[in-house]
């Protein structure tokens, strides 16, 4: 028997456990005498999605295992130049750094926006489709372009930087512009970089616990191995904030 949602009134098939439409918990039946459940916040969802959901992590793994071998191809020809001259070490080292915080740049975004596309059939309540997601991502790249652009160069300055940990965690903020344009991307409702920030402002005065994860997440995300958990709820969180607040 098809469930109708108590909260938007879309119908939906008696299989699902989530409002196609609005995220909403359905239970096989409402008791007449009995209020609708209460909704769950956007955390505890997105966990729940997460946790049915664990192929939305294969895009960074992905990610980690091509960073790990560029990682070890660029050690190892850093290494052997270093037999040769100290001062070629020094500057092959330095273009290896560069080169490295490129490659990663380009495969965070890339990762970022086809988890958020994955996000988007776990939260349809659909299996997650890596190939579709990535080719769906790559056909919408372009309009990623501008925050990219900085996400590139700020990995630039990552791989020179002395202060890392005050450029790592400007690349996670930046980071989060880059989550809410994916997911309104994903939600064919793409915004600039002027309108992300002034929809996280929103966002924030709205839910302030879901906004400040979604910050600690994409700084998270930076770090290889918890990323493998930050990316996709994350990517999960932000997409349902994005649909539900205009």
């Amino acid at each position: 028997m098809p469930k109708q949602c108590p909260r938007c009134g879309y119908v939906n098939v008696d299989t699902a456990n989530y409002c196609l439409n609005c995220g909403y918990q359905l239970l096989s039946s409402y008791p007449l005498s009995a209020p609708p459940p209460s909704q769950p916040s956007r955390t505890t969802l997105a966990f729940d999605i997460f946790t049915r959901n664990l192929s939305i992590i294969v895009p960074a793994v992905i990610m980690l295992i091509i960073e790990i071998v560029l990682v070890a191809i660029l050690g190892a020809i850093t290494a052997g130049v270093g037999l040769i001259s100290p001062i070629a070490f020094t500057v092959v080292g330095l273009i290896s750094s560069i080169i490295l915080s490129i490659i990663s740049s380009i495969l965070f975004i890339g990762t970022v926006h086809t988890t958020v596309y994955m996000a988007q059939d776990a939260i349809r309540n659909v299996q997650p489709n890596l190939n579709a997601s990535f080719y769906s991502a790559r056909s919408s790249l372009s309009r990623l372009s501008v925050i990219a652009v900085i996400l590139v160069v700020l990995g630039i300055l990552l791989g020179i930087s002395r202060s890392l940990t005050l450029t790592w965690i400007i690349v996670g903020l930046v980071g989060v512009l880059l989550y809410i344009i994916s997911a309104s991307i994903v939600l064919n409702r793409t915004m600039t970089i002027t309108e992300a920030i002034n929809w996280y402002s929103r966002a924030f005065n709205q839910d302030a616990i879901s906004s400040l994860i979604i910050l600690i997440g994409s700084i998270i995300s930076l770090i290889p191995v918890l990323n493998l958990f930050a990316i996709p709820y994350t990517s999960i969180l932000t997409y349902l904030m994005v649909r539900d607040i205009s």
